[in-house]
């Protein structure tokens, strides 16, 4: 038993780092797996929460907008004023503007209490209402069917050689490809190699088409930067006016907008009814940039620039001009 499984474990590392036939499958089920987490890491690092209670989770919450469509942030009865951001689920008919008067925030662990307008607030995703991970599905799998169309283009450009030899050769020619591949002399042991082994090509006529498939991937990643209301220009910025890169921009502006508003209304419902309960002051939205190290960049620039410029590093000694410490 031993033994074979020692056989075993040397055939998996014969073929170790060498795709199988078999693994097609897997290989394109991991590639587009591997677009939705890029994609969906994107979708919800696109909105910044400021003075969110404690006890809530952004990353939670906008998991939760993302693949169902809404959540809730509210506090139990028992507990007025603390806040949880959980998921949502409707226990009561819609009003005329399709909206219930009454829900349930749920949690994966059993987790359950009754709300209303009274004790939280309803956020939808975007104004339509629909989930976006619909979207991020198949935007995933085009982007894997492209890049798996890219892999089998490649393939066909390998040009496949076929050698013959007779069987007492074999070995023979197997080195000569071998030193070929390998960038060494090809050397011919024997007068009558040539006559022995012989060369053709399979030329299987299909051009090679990586300028039109990095267009084409570059153009759904430009309907993904879209879906989710990132600004991204399909041209270079050199080529193109004002206006053109405006007109451009206009079209994402609005999808981020039908977002953003939805969370910006339940933030607007929670600092007009429960104030008094926001203790790190009123809850904000707003499309997320990093700020943080934009201004450390800034601060630290300044220094360099003192250190290099004698009248800066001067001025800032005398009354701090500059701001630099």
């Amino acid at each position: 038993m031993a033994k074979r499984g020692g056989r075993g474990r040397n055939k998996n590392k014969l073929y170790e780092g060498r795709a199988m036939w078999w693994e097609s499958p897997s290989y394109n089920q991991r590639l587009v797996m591997y677009y939705r987490n890029i994609i969906m890491q994107l979708a919800m690092s696109r909105f910044k929460w400021i003075n969110l209670p404690n006890t809530c989770d952004a990353r939670f919450l906008e998991w939760t907008l993302l693949n169902e469509g809404a959540a809730t942030i509210a506090f139990p009865p028992s507990m007025r004023g603390t806040f949880f951001s959980t998921r949502v689920q409707f226990q009561s008919e819609l009003d005329v503007y399709d909206n219930p008067f009454q829900w349930d925030s749920i949690g994966n662990n059993g987790w359950r209490f009754h709300c209303s307008l009274f004790n939280g607030a309803l956020i939808r995703d975007n104004s339509t209402r629909f989930p976006l991970i619909e979207g991020i599905n198949l935007y995933a799998r085009e982007l894997a069917q492209i890049r798996i169309t890219k892999n089998v283009n490649r393939f066909h450009q390998k040009m496949p050689v076929v050698f013959l030899a007779p069987e007492a050769r074999k070995m023979d020619a197997i080195n000569m490809i071998k030193q070929v591949a390998g960038g060494e002399p090809a050397v011919l042991a024997y007068p009558e190699f040539e006559r022995d082994v012989s060369a053709s090509v399979l030329n299987t006529g299909v051009p090679y088409l990586a300028e039109a498939m990095a267009q084409d991937e570059m153009n759904v990643w430009n309907r993904v930067y879209m879906m989710l209301g990132i600004d991204n220009s399909t041209l270079k910025m050199e080529r193109q006016t004002q206006d053109e890169i405006q007109a451009h921009k206009n079209p994402a502006e609005l999808i981020r907008l039908a977002s953003l508003n939805e969370r910006r209304n339940a933030a607007d419902h929670l600092n007009r009814f429960f104030s008094e309960y926001l203790i790190d002051g009123e809850i904000q939205v707003e499309w997320n940039r990093d700020l943080e190290s934009n201004n450390w960049n800034f601060r630290h620039d300044m220094v360099h620039q003192a250190e290099l410029i004698p009248e800066l590093a001067t001025a800032s000694d005398d009354g701090d001009e500059y701001g630099i410490e």
